[in-house]
C-alpha cells in the first residue's frame, strides 16, 4: 500500500512540475557559418571562416521576454605561410542573455538576444605561441523563430562577440539555424 501511495505522490509531483514548465522552458541546438576575425600577423594569409555551432537552454519569463544560458563554438582561424599551416586561434565560451521576442505572425517570431559572453581564445603556433586567453564580453544575437507546431521551432540566427588573444580583442561571430523545442 505504501507503494502505491509513494507512486501516487510521485506521479502528482511530476504533473504538477510538469505543468509548471508547459510553454516556459525550452533547449536548442544550432550549427552554421563562422568567423574568426584575428590579425594573421603579416603572414600570407588567413582562414578566417569555420564551422561553428552553440546549444542553449533558456526559461520563459513572461510570453515575450526569456533568460537564456548556453555554449557556442565560434570555430578558428587557420593562419599560413604558403601551403604551410603555423597557427590557429580558436574560440569559444559560455554565454547569458534574455532574449526578447516580437511575434510577426502566428508561426514566425523575431529574437533579439543581449547579454554577456565568457569567452576563452585558444591559440596555437606563430604569431601568439601556445596560450589561452579568457574575457567577458558583451554579446548580442539576432534571429527568426519558425513553429513547426505547440514545441517545435526552427531557428536561424546571428550571435556576435569579441575574443582577445594577447592583448588584442577581434570579432566572432556565427550564423546558424537549427531547432528549439519547447516543453
Amino acid at each position: 500500500m505504501n507503494k502505491i501511495a509513494l507512486a501516487a505522490a510521485l506521479l502528482a509531483l511530476a504533473t504538477s512540475a510538469s505543468a509548471q514548465l508547459a510553454n516556459k522552458a525550452y533547449i536548442g541546438g544550432a550549427f552554421g557559418m563562422s568567423n574568426v576575425a584575428v590579425d594573421c600577423g603579416g603572414v600570407a594569409s588567413c582562414d578566417n571562416d569555420d564551422t561553428g555551432y552553440k546549444f542553449y537552454a533558456g526559461y520563459k519569463v513572461h510570453p515575450q521576454i526569456a533568460i537564456e544560458g548556453g555554449y557556442i563554438d565560434f570555430g578558428k582561424s587557420n593562419i599560413n605561410v604558403g601551403s604551410f599551416g603555423v597557427g590557429s586561434i580558436a574560440v569559444d565560451g559560455f554565454l547569458i542573455n534574455a532574449a526578447g521576442r516580437l511575434p510577426f505572425t502566428r508561426e514566425l517570431t523575431g529574437v533579439g538576444r543581449l547579454g554577456l559572453a565568457m569567452v576563452d581564445t585558444k591559440s596555437t603556433g606563430f604569431p601568439y605561441g601556445n596560450r589561452t586567453d579568457g574575457s567577458t564580453n558583451a554579446y548580442f544575437g539576432l534571429g527568426l523563430e519558425y513553429s513547426f507546431n505547440k514545441n517545435l521551432r526552427g531557428t536561424a540566427a546571428a550571435d556576435f562577440t569579441t575574443g582577445e588573444v594577447a592583448g588584442e580583442e577581434g570579432a566572432v561571430r556565427l550564423l546558424s539555424i537549427g531547432l528549439q523545442y519547447d516543453f
